[in-house]
């Protein structure tokens, strides 16, 4: 069974530009795919960003842990997606933040 985690945000069309390659927001999302998969249980994890409103584009960042033990590690850690996001993320109010978690349906 698995665990999703899945972080949430809007950013206007103004923003979209930290979303390209080497921009503030595109490192740090890099920056955890890079370093999440160190982590135990770990399974993957994926970012993406509607586009279905134009003025408006929700941002979601989501990773998949083995066991709900894995999980809550993860949101302890400093690698959890909103900590990492609003420590290093330009311009991130923590409060814009939404958090999920999903369990898997079998």
């Amino acid at each position: 069974m698995a665990y999703i985690y899945e972080v949430r945000f809007d950013i206007n069309k103004n923003q979209m530009s930290q979303l390209e390659i080497g921009a503030p927001l595109e490192r740090v999302i890099g920056y955890l795919r890079t370093l999440l998969p160190g982590e135990p249980g770990y399974v993957t994890s994926r970012a993406m960003y509607s586009i279905d409103d134009p003025d408006n584009t929700n941002l979601v960042i989501q990773s998949v842990w083995e066991r709900w033990e894995d999980l809550e590690n993860h949101k302890n850690s400093s690698l959890a997606e909103q900590k990492t996001l609003t420590e290093f993320g330009p311009h991130i109010d923590e409060d814009a933040l939404k958090v999920c978690v999903y369990e898997e349906v079998t």
